[in-house]
């Protein structure tokens, strides 16, 4: 079925149409190329009336009248006629188009003249209709090729043509000229229209949560280029879990794959702030239960106005659990999440805060229900099964004026965090239980002596998630490597009552940073100057020390190979102490890298690093091997250690007799010539012979004698 929109589409397009016609009526004087008194052409020059030798009376002319008319002109040109008729338009063939009444440029000027009509109502009177750029493009292409079309149409079928069918002499039917444009109008709307649609779409930055139940657990069981982790088999559903870990039946499983109940709410006590308590509902309608939620310090049991109120649940198993204001029909269509975490716990504890009868009344907000409240639960486990009737927490708020000044509840900044070398000002939230007036000095002082304002929420309506309100701030005249105190102070209700009656702290909020010095990378350790292993590529220990700075050095270190903006930069692995350690395997070749590392306050250290990495996979080379002073001397190429046995080259290198070492590639051990020496060298790398039964070098010492 067509929606409203295509109906309000099709009757703009019907207006236009209708609009079109009118204002091409109006413009229909515009001459026309009529000839209907013309009658014959003559190289290229129209004439008109009777050729002077025409046959008198003669409606037609035969192929020999033709010729002896041809002749008698002079040497005329071919001339045909049109339609053999005395009265019919004479076209000279080699003119190559005809300009009279009927033909082939009368068609096109004339389909020009609407196309263009078409064009410039729909563009001119498009937008006065409420239609946008896009639509109205299209239609008036629309409009252009289908008047055009049209009138061309007509033109050529004859004056007397219909407007969607012709039927002949014959009885044989032919398409009237609208049929064309109505065609023609149609394919240039559909290839040149596009409908633009706007749309709002609101995202939530929640935690991302795996499908229910364990459908999938067994995936990750099987065989690839990594073995199942716990978080691969987590991350495959809500119920998998992995058993067995770290031996060889390690598996990851669907944990209870037949439960199919929902979990069991109850309500939490230890939950409950002092001075409160649960009551059964006796009134709730079944299948939902649920308890009322009531103050023991006041006369009506209703919960104090802007004062924190918590209350919590107890579940049979673990499951998230959403709440809502509103009645709805599954656990899905539930707007917040219970506490406002999407964990699977037994116990959730919520937290809120809410205005009374008399914040709401001050702003001639009107609330339903006398500020009586029901929050409705529902919980799901980790099989996707969840409650299908309601656990209703039902409460009222004090309706008496609010007897308590207003609380800082706690600040987007850690109360006592650090701050960047030689930062003068710092910008502050604080979140308040109430609407309220809040100012800050240096110094502790009472509310009127303060100097600087907050700027604050000051409806009731202003409330964020955490059920507070927002003051927001700059702080200024901030010292390095000193501690910074400041002094807040607020008044409750800014509107709506009298100033007498407005209640202020007494006892001021402090608020500490601490000025730093600055953060400097002390040494960096590794890499330094050539790095070189057996393997390929070879590993490379970024090794740093910070100090100073925030909390005397702690920090988060980075590493870049370009430096060019914080994307580029990669957090160690090991970091986020006074020392931080990164491995890398490299490629040989030449590298330089960016170290940064930032503290708490904010402060930061860079340093640059230029190593080469070398790798180095060949054992060492016994360049020369001979006798000298009683010892037999080995010399490698490059440094080594060396061993040897007197049997084969089948042996262990850790099982081999040590050569001594001198002068790194010098090795000695005492000649024998009675038996052979199968020595193996190797590197500082590990590099040695392979395989694990040949040498580096076998050696068989002898001696020559000679005769005096």
């Amino acid at each position: 079925m067509m929606n409203n929109q295509g109906k309000i589409a099709i009757a703009q397009i019907m207006i236009l149409i209708t609009g079109v016609f009118a204002f091409s009526a109006l413009i229909g004087g515009l001459p026309e190329v009529e000839a209907q008194d013309v009658h014959w052409i003559f190289k290229g020059k129209i004439g008109s009336g009777e050729p002077s030798r025409f046959p008198a009376g003669a409606s037609t002319l035969t192929e020999s009248q033709f010729n002896a008319l041809s002749s008698s002109t002079g040497g005329a040109t071919a001339m045909t006629p049109v339609m053999g008729s005395k009265t019919s338009n004479w076209v000279n063939t080699e003119l190559g188009f005809d300009f009279l009444a009927g033909g082939k440029v009368d068609a096109l000027l004339t389909s020009a003249q609407w196309a263009f009509a078409a064009y410039l109502f729909v563009q001119t009177f498009g937008s006065l209709l409420g239609l946008d750029e896009s639509k109205t493009a299209g239609l008036a292409n629309a409009a252009a090729a289908g008047f055009g079309v049209a009138q061309g149409a007509q033109v050529l079928l004859g004056k007397d043509s219909n407007f969607f069918w012709n039927t002949d002499s014959t009885g044989i039917g032919k398409v009237g000229y609208g049929t064309y444009g109505l065609v023609a109008a149609a394919l240039v709307f559909y290839f040149t229209y596009k409908d633009v649609e706007e749309e709002t779409i609101i995202f939530t930055c929640d935690p991302w949560q795996p499908p229910t139940g364990g459908s999938f657990c067994a995936e990750c069981n099987k065989d690839g280029i990594l073995p199942c982790s716990e978080y691969q088999c987590r991350s495959l559903g809500q119920a998998c879990e992995l058993v067995n870990a770290g031996t060889e039946e390690e598996k990851c499983v669907w944990v209870n794959p037949r439960d199919v109940e929902f979990p069991t709410i109850e309500p939490w006590l230890d939950a409950l702030l002092e001075d409160h308590r649960y009551t059964p509902d006796n009134k709730i309608s079944p299948p939902d239960r649920g308890v009322i939620i009531e103050s023991t310090e006041t006369s009506d049991k209703c919960v104090k106005a802007f004062t924190p109120l918590t209350f919590g649940i107890t579940l049979n198993e673990p499951a998230k659990c959403k709440l809502d204001y509103l009645r709805k029909d599954n656990f899905d269509s539930m707007e917040f999440f219970f506490g406002g975490s999407q964990l699977f716990r037994q116990n959730h504890t919520q937290i809120m805060s809410l205005p009374g009868l008399n914040a709401y009344e001050a702003e001639n907000i009107e609330i339903r229900n006398d500020g009586d409240y029901e929050l409705f639960v529902r919980c799901q486990d980790k099989n996707g099964n969840s409650n299908t009737a309601n656990f209703v927490f039902k409460f009222c708020v004090e309706k008496g004026p609010d007897t308590t000044a207003p609380v800082i509840v706690t600040t987007n900044l850690i109360n006592g965090m650090p701050i960047a070398h030689n930062q003068s000002s710092l910008d502050l939230i604080a979140y308040i239980n109430e609407p309220a007036e809040c100012r800050w000095d240096h110094d502790d002082r009472e509310y009127e002596d303060m100097d600087n304002n907050l700027a604050c929420s000051t409806s009731v309506t202003e409330i964020n998630a955490q059920m507070l309100y927002e003051c927001t701030t700059t702080l200024t005249s901030l010292r390095s490597d000193e501690e910074n105190k400041f002094y807040f102070r607020c008044k409750d209700q800014p509107s709506g009552i009298l100033e007498v009656d407005r209640n202020t702290n007494t006892e001021s909020y402090e608020f500490i940073v601490h000025g730093t010095i600055p953060l400097v990378i002390s040494e960096i350790v590794e890499p330094n100057g050539t790095v070189r292993d057996s393997t390929d590529p070879v590993k490379v220990t970024f090794e740093v020390e910070t100090s100073a700075g925030a909390q005397e050095g702690i920090s988060t270190c980075y590493y870049s190979e370009t430096g060019e903006g914080d994307q580029s930069y990669i957090e160690f692995f090991d970091t986020l102490s006074h020392t931080h350690s990164q491995d890398l395997f490299l490629e040989e070749g030449e590298y330089t890298y960016f170290v940064k590392c930032v503290d708490l306050g904010g402060n930061s250290d860079e340093k640059e690093v230029e190593f080469e990495v070398e790798s180095d996979s060949e054992a060492p080379v016994v360049v020369r091997a001979y006798h000298e002073e009683n010892n037999l001397k080995l010399v490698t190429d490059e440094e080594a250690e060396c061993v040897y046995d007197v049997l084969s080259c089948n042996y262990l290198f850790e099982d081999g007799i040590s050569f001594t070492t001198l002068s790194e590639t010098d090795h000695f051990t005492q000649w024998d010539n009675s038996k052979s020496f199968y020595v193996k060298c190797r590197d500082e790398y590990g590099s040695q012979p392979t395989p694990a039964d040949s040498c580096s070098i076998i050696v068989k010492p002898f001696e020559i004698f000679t005769r005096e």
